[in-house]
């Protein structure tokens, strides 16, 4: 999932030089006294091509249901912590250096991100001699809504079924997406049972699917059977709706047609009366209104 993220979604040119398949997850143990461990927050470290030093990829995951405006602060923060680890236990290169680390917030709101890219952009200036002071701590931003569909559709990664199942609000589209998940995670077991947790805490109470309605431990296949199954009630019961709107608007014009042949133009408010109401009501105003004397008898009691 992260090598399929860096080069497919990222797509920059210092992707190329990482060995991707040398990805290994750091254990996320360098918060100190007074900084709360956040579960989101993943660092991944890769070597370069060429001298095989480690490059780490700061991945921070979004939850937010509204922009950080001083995520970079807060990157910033979590990047020194980091530092210290690894000075403290000794993990530094032969060069004493300390390893370049490449911020990435993926973000999985609606709304844009207006936050600040960048950390200059929130400090305030006090005179170009004092420029070279400025921090400039920039992260990458990924807007999972405002990835290409294209790309995502010419994607055949999980990454990619991830985004656009995330952004789908549609049963038919949702069935579609599991599909293309299926063939994608193919036999990864912990895949599979990480995107089946993901589907029944996440995406289907999205869709309006109750816990009582989901079945416990739900396999992608039958996530997928489930889904058609509902589409077809779901389009079963929108024809039976049309058709019952058809004819309760068909019934309310035939009454008032009646209507105004008998008693001339009715008041707006009769319109509206006859407008609104329900099948088996205008079916009852219609058999009044044959025998009818007054515009009064059709709707008393």
């Amino acid at each position: 999932m992260i090598r399929d993220l860096l080069d497919e979604i990222l797509g920059e040119a210092w992707v190329s030089l990482l060995d991707l398949a040398s990805a290994e997850r750091v254990p996320n143990s360098f918060t100190s006294r007074g900084h709360q461990k956040r579960e989101s927050d993943i660092i991944w470290k890769l070597r370069r091509k060429d001298n095989d030093e480690p490059v780490y990829v700061y991945i921070l995951l979004e939850f937010q249901s509204r922009p950080d405006r001083y995520m970079a602060v807060r990157l910033m923060t979590y990047m020194g912590l980091f530092f210290e680890h690894l000075i403290a236990q000794g993990l530094l290169p032969d060069s004493g250096k300390l390893p370049l680390v490449i911020p990435v917030v993926i973000y999985n709101g609606i709304g844009a991100w207006k936050p600040a890219l960048e950390l200059s952009e929130l400090i305030e200036r006090l005179d170009p001699s004092a420029e070279p002071y400025v921090p400039r701590l920039h992260y990458r931003l990924v807007h999972e809504a405002k990835v290409p569909l294209a790309l995502l559709e010419a994607s055949e990664s999980p990454v990619a079924d991830l985004f656009r199942m995330e952004r789908s609000r549609a049963w038919d589209e949702m069935l579609g997406g599991i599909g293309r998940l299926r063939q994608h995670v193919g036999n990864d077991e912990s895949l599979r049972r990480a995107f089946e947790a993901w589907m029944e805490n996440v995406i289907f109470p999205r869709l309006g699917l109750s816990s009582d309605e989901i079945p416990g431990r739900l396999s992608l296949e039958g996530a997928e059977t489930m889904l058609a199954e509902r589409i077809d009630e779901w389009n079963r019961k929108l024809a039976e709706e049309s058709l019952q709107k058809g004819r309760q608007e068909g019934e309310a014009h035939a009454l008032l047609r009646l209507l105004e042949k008998k008693f001339g133009a009715l008041p707006k408010g009769v319109q509206k009366r006859i407008a609104g109401a329900e099948l088996e009501r205008l079916l009852e105003w219609f058999d009044r209104a044959v025998t009818a004397e007054r515009l009064e008898d059709v709707f008393s009691g």
